[in-house]
């Protein structure tokens, strides 16, 4: 593959919709527009995804379109990518976590296209087939079709339950078309879900004989705008099926395999002077690493660019010096496996340690080899460090709140749940506080939405700063908060509570009127507190940290109330 980077391939033609939007609305968009997902986001940020294979599955379970709303069957979060990111590391990532599609994000984090296998697919140059693999090498044998007086529901149903993208409509073995998860979107609008496979499916449908290269079997999908091929005999009959995300998949084996093979028989040096292997092992995108007894043996100069040394400095060292101090058991037991047990492949994600210091996550997939007649690891490791980052600032983003900085209320009920859970099995204490900002709509009213911002994210660095590592805090709505006290009992959480409330009422705000007047103000929070139960429920914990919220405020506000 070229060293081009995905924003040069990558789709800006995205269609988004708010997490409330009905599932009838995804479907009518995704049909109008002609393509296979939508991306939902929620204050600009992508949260969520849902597919034409989504919509499938959801049929299939006799789901509610016009009822049922996307945040509650969206995948989520979103595996996004840098739209930085090179094309080899994407088609990684998609055969990795096995998907079809990745959504594209600038350095803000906000969505700038998405990226498909047909994408990915296009720009594969011919070198990226080392071993020009024919179609019935990798191809599925055992077809699942469905016949033309078949059903839709039937084809639906075949589709959701193997996770398959596509059915062919065959009839005495020969192919007369194609379902696809496309065809079915169309039926749903079209209310023709209870027709007739003959009615809905693609026709006529594209065949290839099995001795066709893969190469030639993209260019033909590109060509024709397909996902997949049906792959016939002779004489027409139906022998298998091709997809693209086989394809992709078999291009990373295809190539781990030939490097194995290739230095099984021959020693470094012959390698090297060889000009065909010395191109494939130099010029590969692929970090290339021969481990033997512990040192370095060999290093191709991907590596050495990604981690900035010198091969004078990596081969004949402890790979152990390279490997990142936190991730040296992992690695130290992953190569163990190979000596202690009869396990000849293996995949892992580590940090190695790059020049400066820093940590690079590399992806690993290693393998046994025999090297110079004795037995070592051959190890292709791709650099997925902007991945992960995306990954990481991506899941902050979900459950962080824009505004405060604080966890969000989705989040607030994962961890909730999670706490509990702990709770009960170590029979643990757990308290929690919910606080509201007495009259924040009179102050709203009267300053204004930019003034009432400020002081929810004053309120949240209050909180911050007066819980401890363990604790959280949480934006639980407009202007109340939430925070979780694991291991804290009733009276501690009741101290950390009047902490709070003194901390706000001493805190002075200077705002300005809607009309442009100075101020000088003071605002106050009420807090209820609880401490979980052992016979309690989240329903019931929840319900009575209301409950003792509300006593705060009917009493007076800016107090503590607790309930036992």
């Amino acid at each position: 593959m070229p060293l081009d980077k995905i924003h040069s391939i990558i789709s800006r033609d995205i269609i988004t919709l708010g997490p409330k939007e009905f599932l009838r609305i995804a479907v009518e968009k995704m049909n109008f527009h002609n393509v296979s997902c939508v991306v939902v986001v929620e204050d600009k940020r992508p949260v969520g995804i849902l597919t034409e294979s989504d919509i499938v599955r959801l049929v299939c379970n006799n789901t509610d379109l016009d009822l049922t709303r996307l945040q509650s069957v969206m995948k989520g979060p979103v595996v996004a990518v840098s739209e930085e990111a090179e094309i080899s590391e994407v088609a990684n990532l998609m055969v990795v976590n096995d998907l079809r599609r990745l959504v594209v994000v600038d350095s803000g984090y906000n969505i700038t296209g998405i990226v498909t296998q047909t994408d990915i697919i296009k720009n594969l140059k011919i070198e990226s087939f080392i071993s020009f693999r024919e179609v019935e090498q990798i191809m599925k044998r055992e077809v699942i079709s469905v016949g033309e007086k078949d059903s839709l529901p039937k084809a639906i149903e075949f589709m959701a339950k193997n996770r398959i993208s596509c059915v062919p409509v065959v009839e005495y073995n020969k192919p007369l078309g194609m379902i696809t998860e496309h065809d079915i979107t169309k039926a749903i609008l079209m209310n023709r879900v209870s027709d007739n496979v003959k009615g809905v499916m693609t026709t006529p449908v594209l065949t290839v004989n099995g001795e066709v290269n893969l190469f030639d079997a993209t260019r033909l999908m590109e060509e024709n705008k397909l996902r997949q091929l049906v792959v016939v005999d002779t004489e027409g009959n139906v022998i298998g099926i091709v997809t693209l995300s086989d394809i992709i998949r078999d291009i990373r084996a295809d190539y781990m395999e030939l490097l194995k093979n290739m230095l099984k028989e021959k020693s470094r040096a012959l390698v090297e002077s060889e000009m065909k292997y010395r191109t494939l092992v130099e010029r590969s995108l692929e970090s290339i690493l021969i481990i033997q007894e512990g040192l370095i043996k060999f290093v191709n100069p991907t590596l050495l660019r990604v981690l900035n040394y010198d091969e004078k400095e990596m081969v004949g060292m402890d790979i152990f010096r390279f490997i990142y101090p936190n991730d040296r058991e992992l690695f130290s037991e992953n190569l163990s496996n190979f000596s202690s047990s009869n396990q000849v492949e293996s995949k892992l994600e580590i940090r190695m340690v790059h020049r400066n210091g820093e940590g690079i996550y590399m992806e690993i997939l290693s393998t046994q080899i025999q090297y110079e007649g004795k037995p070592a690891i051959l190890a292709a490791l791709r650099n997925v460090n902007e991945r992960k980052k995306a990954e990481a600032e991506l899941k902050r983003l979900v459950i962080t709140d824009d505004l405060t900085g604080l966890f969000n209320q989705r989040f607030f009920y994962i961890q909730l749940v999670k706490e509990i859970e702990r709770a009960k099995r170590h029979d643990r204490p757990l308290s929690m506080l919910l606080i509201d900002i007495d009259i924040f709509k009179d102050f709203n009213d009267r300053y204004g939405h930019w003034e009432g911002d400020y002081v929810l994210k004053k309120i949240g660095e209050i909180l911050l700063t007066n819980v401890r590592e363990i604790d959280m805090a949480f934006r639980y709505g407009g202007e109340e908060f939430a925070v979780l006290l694991p291991e804290t009992k009733h009276e501690d959480a009741i101290i950390v509570a009047e902490r709070i409330r003194k901390t706000v009422a001493q805190t002075v705000f200077y705002p300005f009127t809607l009309n442009g007047q100075p101020d000088v103000v003071s605002k106050t929070v009420s807090i209820g507190v609880t401490e979980f139960r052992h016979e309690d429920n989240m329903k019931s914990f929840l319900k009575r940290v209301d409950s003792a919220l509300y006593q705060a405020k009917e009493s007076g506000r800016n107090m503590v109330v607790h309930l036992i």
